[in-house]
């Protein structure tokens, strides 16, 4: 069976409530208007017992008994008064004044000289309590009853209709919306409406479209930096392999060209692959104690040939710092690091490796005095592919990845990483990681 939609839920529940309000109004009314009009009859029928007693005694000391005069006058009464009556005399004996009283009766002494001489008993002569007048309203008011429940279940119908309508024209306007995301249409807004709450859910689902814009902005501007990088290595290799073929370059320069273009485009597949390591969620650790000094002092005795091929002094102040992280995760944060500094430092520059704690976290410091990096650029340097001078990047060999790659790795380290930077005179990179006793680490 399919479910009602919510606009036929709400005007279902609406009437429903209206159609239960107008019931108890009825039930109610029905109640007390019965109570208090059988509770009027027995007033009526008590106060005629009192007035038919007063006449019996009359009639009885103008007669001296229960004279056949006396008991006409007591039928002509009950005539008048559309009454049945009899009396109860003294030792049980039964005197009716025609027919016999029945249903619902009352009684009332008949005093001679304040000494009872009999009781009267009535009953109205139709043996029910109420007259037929008040039948009749009785019976006019369910009527009214009714009529007032159909009136106001199609009012309630009416205005469960508009109201429904009403409710759930936002809900439709953000499902319009959401629809049109699902179809790929990353534009689509929902308009700004008066309700809070919907105004709320509204504005939250326009923040998820910007965000899935920007992601597919981001996409596409990755995958034609992706295209881009490849493409540079892929076309010199190909001119390359041409020239062999023609014989145009001498065989060992061309090879050696062809084998740098190579190196390139591995180590371009290879932080490719980091990158989509340190991005993928519940990146696994294996986290221990360790000391960042030692990984520092690791990672510059490793790049040291290179700095000094380039020409570039690196110095190491590795004091000690311990932290609970996963050793090859946080080489690798400091092996890019010190890659992207002899990428812009020029020959005769200085690179500075240092670790320490600083209050609670443990700081890893990398500075140069490379080329700098321009105000306009720092918000975008941990973007993938994101270079600001693509030429120099190309001349030093720079993917665009490395620093990508440190951000989310620090990140999984429940770290964070500032930047500093000067044009012409250097940059200074800065990872601060939550720090743990250093006796832990010195333990391992």
């Amino acid at each position: 069976m399919k479910a009602l939609s919510l606009r036929a839920r709400l005007a279902v529940a609406l009437v429903a409530v209206a159609l239960l309000a107008v019931a108890l109004a009825a039930l109610i009314g029905n109640l007390g208007l019965t109570s208090r009009l059988n509770e009027a009859a027995r007033g009526r029928l008590a106060d005629s017992a009192t007035h038919v007693a007063d006449i019996a005694a009359a009639a009885y000391k103008a007669s001296g008994g229960w004279s056949a005069s006396a008991r006409d006058e007591l039928s002509h009464v009950a005539t008048l008064d559309g009454l049945h009556i009899a009396l109860e005399l003294p030792g049980g004996h039964r005197l009716s004044i025609g027919p016999r009283p029945a249903g619902v009766t009352a009684r009332a002494p008949v005093l001679e000289a304040a000494r009872p001489v009999a009781t009267v008993v009535v009953s109205a002569a139709n043996g029910d309590l109420l007259t037929p007048e008040e039948q009749h309203l009785a019976r006019s008011l369910d009527e009214l009853h009714l009529i007032a429940a159909g009136v106001a279940a199609l009012v309630a119908l009416a205005a469960a209709a508009v109201l429904a309508q009403t409710l759930t024209r936002p809900l439709r306007r953000i499902r319009a919306t959401a629809e049109r995301l699902e179809r790929g249409e990353l534009e689509a807004r929902v308009a700004p409406g008066t309700e809070p709450e919907m105004g709320a859910v509204g504005r939250a689902l326009n923040r998820l479209a910007e965000t899935l814009g920007h992601e597919e902005e981001l996409r596409k501007e990755g995958v034609a930096d992706l295209a881009h990088e490849l493409r540079t290595p892929t076309n010199a290799l190909l001119s390359r392999i041409e020239a062999a073929q023609d014989n145009v370059l001498p065989p060992e320069e061309n090879l050696a060209a062809m084998h740098a273009e190579a190196v390139r485009l591995t180590r371009l597949l290879d932080d490719l692959a980091s990158l989509a390591d340190a991005e993928r969620p519940g990146l696994l650790l294996d986290k221990q104690p360790l000391d960042l000094a030692d990984v520092a002092r690791a990672a510059a005795e490793s790049f040291s040939p290179r700095f000094a091929d380039a020409g570039i002094s690196l110095a190491v102040a590795a004091e000690p710092a311990g932290i609970d992280g996963d050793a090859g995760r946080v080489e690798q944060i400091v092996a890019n690091l010190l890659s992207n500094a002899l990428c812009y430092t020029e020959p005769g520059g200085h690179v500075t490796l240092a670790t320490r704690v600083s209050g609670r976290e443990a700081l890893l410091e990398v500075i140069d005095t490379g080329i700098g990096i321009p105000p306009g650029d720092l918000g975008h340097i941990f973007t993938r592919f994101w270079r600001g001078d693509r030429s120099r990047s190309r001349a030093t060999g720079g993917t665009g990845i490395g620093l990508a790659i440190v951000n989310e790795l620090v990140r999984a380290h429940d770290g964070r990483i500032e930047v500093e930077s000067t044009v012409r005179r250097g940059s200074r990179f800065r990872v601060l990681l939550p720090t743990v006793d250093p006796s832990r680490s010195a333990s391992r």
